[in-house]
């Protein structure tokens, strides 16, 4: 009895490579992966309603094969059913990506028993590995320098007129990136503007950054997300604000990672993420706002 009441906190166990991991909570981790909470590692959550199993395959950047399999524990919060699990030698630069035994496999003629994808809540995928389902493990940001800590642009500046220059990474220099970017932002400061308006950094497929891919990664084509952040934080120190466009209407027409996601495809209508979301737009089909979890998402 004692074990049983202390199960959903203290008790639950994820099996990696053979080793039992003790859990936390699944309420205690975030959704996708995060660090775990005064500890090293890694936790992993997913909201997978179609799936017998569910495991994260980990590897190093620069190797071939997978050192390292998570296999996630399926538990109901709220009447919904998601997957986590954890493990304690992840770590930041490790690559990732998750392996779906679909309970409803749609997408089996094309791919099989089992089902590789991105975790749609990744921070960042490698350039290299833009068509491939691997991302890389990485903080939120917990540990970067910010130059200052109390938002000066809007004690500088307030919220009154603004001179806004708006801004796509991918075309403002002739290399494209952040970094070269942010070079440039003491030419705009001498002009007079006071804030930037960044069209969609996220990963996007096309051309303008308004196909939304991952709707919480980085476009790893122009940096990484540590790249960003410095970015924002040189605009910040030279009293520029930074307003950055996204993209909440629909998903990518081109290298959808969300399509079919688990499997589940019914009147090819896209799967979880899209198939209450109605008609297809112009430039993709819509989200399906309908369900909670996309609402969350």
């Amino acid at each position: 009895l004692h074990l049983r009441l202390l199960a959903p906190a203290l008790c639950a166990l994820s099996v990696m490579a053979n080793r039992e991991v003790a859990l936390p909570a699944p309420h205690q981790l975030g959704m996708g992966a995060s660090r775990l909470a005064n500890k090293p590692g890694f936790g992993f959550k997913l909201w997978v309603p179609h799936a017998n199993e569910v495991e994260i395959q980990l590897k190093d950047p620069k190797a071939k094969d997978v050192k390292a399999v998570v296999k996630l524990s399926k538990v109901v919060e709220n009447g919904r059913p998601h997957w986590y699990g954890a493990s304690p030698e992840a770590k930041e630069g490790d690559q990732y990506q998750v392996a779906i035994d679909s309970s409803w496999n749609d997408c089996f003629q094309q791919e099989g028993a089992k089902l590789y994808r991105r975790d749609p809540y990744n921070r960042y995928t490698p350039a290299d590995k833009f068509h491939e389902n691997w991302c890389e493990l990485t903080d939120r940001g917990e540990d970067f320098p910010w130059s200052e800590q109390e938002n000066p642009w809007l004690l500088r500046n307030g919220l009154g007129a603004h001179s806004m220059y708006e801004l796509h990474i991918g075309t403002f220099t002739p290399e494209g990136t952040f970094n070269a970017a942010t070079a440039k932002l003491e030419h705009l400061a001498s002009l007079g503007f006071t804030t930037v308006e960044v069209l969609p950094v996220t990963e996007y497929g096309g051309s303008w950054g308004y196909n939304p891919r991952s709707c919480m990664a980085i476009h790893s084509r122009y940096g990484s997300p540590d790249d960003f952040r410095a970015f924002v934080d040189k605009a910040h120190s030279l009293g520029i604000a930074v307003v950055v466009d996204i993209v909440l209407n629909h998903g990518a027409a081109k290298h959808n990672t969300l399509w079919n996601w688990d499997g589940y495809a019914a009147d090819g209508a896209g799967g979880i993420f899209f198939d209450l979301g109605g008609d297809d737009t112009p430039w993709g089909r819509k989200f399906a706002f309908e369900r909670p979890e996309v609402q969350e998402y």
